[in-house]
């Protein structure tokens, strides 16, 4: 099970590529953090009451991977606030969540055209193959909660062990969240889904209005 948890890890990492969380430093948006950007991010996450009882948050280590698309890169983008929620576990469970403030509208939908083109699409289920682990990577239906909604089911085999990843973007404004559910065997209910995208939702609306 050790195995399936770091895979799953790994997938996070991967699938956090459709917002521009985990580009290589050629890839990177540059940077202008700003204490109230910053805040605007922090205020969108997932908190420990959103996600109930018997999940045990732990630091979340997100760092950067290896991995480089020309489609993806935001290096002529510019991040004014960024942050990450704890990542919340059970055995067979795993929740996250992250969001972007950017400087302009602008750049949020560069980064949102990228991220979900065909050619965006491509790279990040080429990277999910390239260890031989994915049984299948699709777009899936899901509500539209913020003035941008999509969302991916990718399911990987470790061992012969099934684990699912289903990730939902938003957008709002200048403003991208990913909330990413990990789990093993079977998937993280849909209602489960939906009620915690419309949380972070919720959140967004209030922390991007009139910024």
């Amino acid at each position: 099970m050790r195995v399936v948890r770091r895979l799953l890890v790994l997938a996070l990492l991967l699938a956090l590529v459709v917002s521009g969380a985990a580009l290589a430093a050629r890839g990177d948006p540059q940077k202008k953090i700003t204490p109230a950007d910053q805040a605007r991010a922090k205020a969108m996450l997932l908190r420990t009451t959103d996600v109930g009882p018997g999940y045990k948050a732990t630091r979340s280590s997100s760092g950067s991977d290896d991995f480089y698309c020309a489609a993806l890169d935001e290096s002529d983008l510019t991040l004014t606030g960024e942050a990450e929620s704890p990542n919340f576990e059970t055995k067979t469970v795993f929740l996250s969540s992250m969001a972007q403030v950017y400087e302009s509208v602008a750049d949020a939908n560069v980064s949102w055209r990228r991220g979900t083109s065909a050619s965006g699409e491509r790279c990040l289920r080429k990277e999910l193959s390239r260890d031989g682990g994915l049984v299948s990577f699709r777009k899936r239906a899901f509500p539209r909660l913020a003035q941008r909604s999509v969302a991916y089911r990718f399911v990987g085999s470790a061992q012969g062990i099934r684990f699912y990843l289903d990730f939902v973007v938003l957008q709002q404004s200048r403003a991208h969240a990913v909330l990413a559910y990990g789990s093993v065997l079977v998937p993280v209910p849909g209602t489960d889904q939906v009620r915690l995208a419309r949380i972070v939702a919720g959140r967004m609306s209030k922390a991007m209005r009139g910024a």
